[in-house]
């Protein structure tokens, strides 16, 4: 694996770092998504302006750099630092990048892989940036994070490219990416489902699950969790002959209470931030999880070695 030094960024809480606009010309057939020479460029001028958002405590400028869940997810961490009046720091440190991989494409969209390692906080953030026409920039649109110590699986290249699987492939698996995400959200949605023996019970499962329980237990309190999944765009071939999905997941947590009670949370958890008042009637809180799933060859069981994810919006009565 060829290693590069490059100084990156690391979000505050549990963010990461992301894409910034870098001009390329007009594409031509198959051609590779990114230049590695093109990644430093990315990097560092993101971290302008993650900084400029930081100092701001503003997320609006990270519309420019970020896109979709994780934008969600990163504003959903300002606006409880803003709630709070809590300061978020600035990034500064020296990260590294490990691995980035190209793969070709006959037309836009574009994207990348890459792995950044933070020795600090002990994980690896493992990333897709996407751009979807020649005069856009690349933006940041994947970021599940894994233990420093998780093995991330090798990527297969093909001509010195990285190899794409497309979402519906299921050759040499047992089963497509799409249909992993389908059952990996059903399986979070209800623990008796037909499809939680066709998933690994790994540990993002189990925390889930525990939460779910805990949420459960309030007096007074009705709670229900429901899960989706986004379809999934980004796969790629592993040297085993597996893959790696990067898989959007969307939590709803809905709470009814019975009359004269409310509910809250502890003072400055992201909850109690979106729902200050608590819950006196009822109320929910939103959530994505992009998680980084990892699909065996032959009969393996699809599981999560890598998430990020937070709450992006809450509303009560």
């Amino acid at each position: 694996m060829r290693r590069l030094s490059l100084l990156v960024l690391a979000c505050a809480l549990t963010l990461s770092a992301c894409a910034v606009p870098h001009q390329r010309g007009d594409l031509t057939l198959e051609k590779t998504a990114a230049r590695k020479s093109e990644v430093s460029a990315v990097f560092s001028e993101y971290r302008k302006v993650r900084n400029t958002a930081i100092e701001l405590l503003d997320a609006k400028p990270l519309s420019i750099v970020e896109s979709g869940p994780v934008l969600a997810i990163d504003s959903g961490s300002f606006e409880v630092s803003q709630r709070l009046a809590k300061t978020q720091k600035q990034d500064t440190g020296a990260f590294e990048v490990t691995d980035v991989q190209t793969p070709r494409f006959g037309k836009y969209p574009l994207w990348f892989f890459a792995v950044v390692h933070d020795d600090s906080a002990r994980v690896n953030r493992v990333q897709i940036f996407e751009r979807e026409t020649a005069v856009e920039p690349w933006l940041l649109v994947a970021s599940p994070e894994t233990l420093a110590d998780t093995q991330i699986p090798d990527i297969r290249r093909e001509g010195g490219n990285a190899l794409t699987v497309k979402p519906d492939d299921a050759v040499g698996m047992s089963m497509s990416a799409s249909a992993a995400a389908k059952a990996y959200a059903k399986t979070l949605a209800d623990p008796a489902s037909a499809d939680a023996s066709k998933v690994a019970d790994d540990s993002f499962i189990k925390q889930m699950r525990t939460t779910a329980e805990n949420n459960a237990k309030l007096e007074g309190v009705t709670f229900s969790q429901s899960w989706g999944n986004d379809p999934v765009k980004y796969v790629l071939r592993t040297t085993d002959g597996g893959a790696l999905a990067f898989v959007t997941l969307l939590r709803l947590d809905t709470y009814e209470v019975k009359d004269g009670l409310t509910i809250s949370w502890p003072e400055g958890t992201p909850q109690q931030a979106f729902l200050s008042s608590g819950i006196s009637s009822s109320g929910k809180l939103r959530y994505y999880h992009q998680v980084l799933l990892y699909i065996p060859p032959g009969t393996g069981k699809p599981r999560a070695i890598g998430q990020f994810g937070g709450v992006v919006s809450a509303d009560s009565q």
